[in-house]
């Protein structure tokens, strides 16, 4: 009896903090508004603040309506137990309905910026729908909840993979379907009616405020402690028919806590060393967006295995994320692939570091914190993620695509989506003043 009345106290103390990590995680949506519209040119920098809107918007809908229950693989959580309240214990379901919502908007977030300054808001909308509603849900099911992933041991501490390597990959496939910026290259190809690359010469083409994508680099990496340090315990205290001690409980919480805080911080000035030095051999000089992307970077690598990767490895992880960061955007600008912020360096290649330097380190030590991980079941998750990310998203973009809903005309992307789908644009003085192009 005293057991059990501990076990829910901490169960009481644990949902608040929750809900303060779960704001943090929340509050990521100020820092990908600020990274992305800082790098855009500034007629697209309202645009960019509705694609956030919608985000939270639409996303939350459609979480509230079917995705959550997508993602725990219970159909009695749509709507949050409306169909059958009994069905729902409020404390643990709520919690844990909270923090997953957050998580789901921020993989949701990260396609925006690959193909910022183009993309209609409309298809956006569609594209936050399905991928909120049905894409992310089944995923986290898989991985997570109660799908093949999760019983077979695929280890995904906070969304290396799950959150950040799908949407990475998802922004990727969509700036392949959707195609470059009409002044990105001298000219453009299709390989087939799906997918458009770049050709010719590859011109740069900066954002309207470094001072803004820095401010977002900063918010983000604060609220990264919330991504992290909030996903301490959420498969077991969350689960109502958890059936773990309150000593247990202590236990975890005393060890984890301070492993993933060491751990996201040590990753963090890893991507940062890593970028800020990459970018100086590659380009012969410090350059503050690598260096703000790699800070990103070295937090996402770290999500999968940060409740038991030693600091030392955690900081080493960090470095190879951001370090490799240069080298991602010259290939993908080599290639063809107009990705206007960089998501597919910071979110694509961190996270599958991430997911697979978890399985290195389960090879350098098998059980580490009460948890044991296997290569080659984290390689077989990583597979399986690139698939499934792959097919899902060129059935959303290449479905946009198909309908004539994707990409604005050339009209209005030389306008600026602000005044083309907004009428509202950033600077009205620029307008005004009657300075095209601004």
């Amino acid at each position: 009896m005293v057991d059990i009345l501990a076990r829910d106290i901490i169960l009481i103390i644990y949902t608040f903090w929750l809900i303060i990590t779960g704001i943090l995680v929340f509050f990521m949506q100020a820092g990908f508004a600020f990274l992305e519209s800082g790098q855009v040119r500034s007629k697209n920098a309202t645009h960019v603040y509705m694609k956030i809107c919608a985000n939270i918007g639409i996303g939350t809908l459609v979480w509230w309506l079917f995705g959550f229950a997508i993602f725990s693989g219970n159909w009695n959580y749509c709507l949050l137990g409306v169909i059958d309240p009994s069905s729902v214990d409020n404390l643990n379901v709520y919690g844990h309905w909270f923090t997953m919502w957050g998580f789901c908007l921020v993989s949701c977030s990260i396609a925006s910026g690959a193909i910022a300054e183009r993309f209609s808001f409309k298809a956006y909308l569609i594209y936050v729908t399905l991928y909120c509603g049905f894409m992310y849900p089944f995923f986290g099911w898989m991985a997570w909840s109660a799908g093949p992933l999760l019983k077979w041991g695929y280890v995904d501490y906070a969304g290396s993979v799950v959150v950040h390597f799908q949407g990475g990959l998802t922004a990727l496939i969509a700036a392949m379907i959707v195609g470059p910026r009409m002044e990105k290259y001298a000219s453009t190809s299709k390989k087939s009616w799906l997918f458009e690359f770049g050709r010719g010469e590859c011109s740069t083409i900066p954002g309207h405020n470094v001072s803004q994508m820095m401010l977002g680099v900063f918010i983000l990496c604060v609220c990264f402690y919330g991504f992290n340090v909030g996903s301490v315990l959420v498969g077991t205290l969350c689960e109502p028919t958890a059936n773990v001690t309150a000593l247990e409980m202590i236990h975890v919480l005393v060890n984890d806590l301070p492993t993933t805080t060491i751990n996201v911080t040590m990753s963090m000035a890893g991507g940062i060393l890593g970028a800020m030095f990459g970018g100086w051999l590659m380009n012969k000089k410090p350059d503050p967006l690598t260096t703000g992307n790699g800070a990103i970077a070295g937090m996402v690598s770290i999500c999968a295995g940060v409740g038991f990767t030693h600091p030392g490895f955690a900081i080493v992880v960090g470095i190879i994320s951001g370090g490799i960061i240069p080298l991602v955007v010259k290939s993908l600008d080599k290639i063809g692939i107009d990705d206007t912020v960089g998501t597919c360096g910071v979110h694509c290649t961190a996270g599958a570091i991430g997911g697979i330097s978890t399985g290195v380190m389960g090879l350098i030590r098998p059980a580490y914190h009460g948890v044991t991980c296997h290569i080659g079941i984290q390689a077989l998750g990583f597979i399986i993620c690139i698939v499934y990310a792959c097919l899902c998203a060129i059935i959303i973009f290449g479905g946009l695509k198909a309908v004539g809903l994707g990409r604005v005309s050339e009209e209005d992307e030389a306008m600026g989506l602000d005044i083309a789908d907004h009428m509202t644009p950033t600077y009205p003085e620029f307008v005004s003043g009657g300075i095209k192009g601004y």
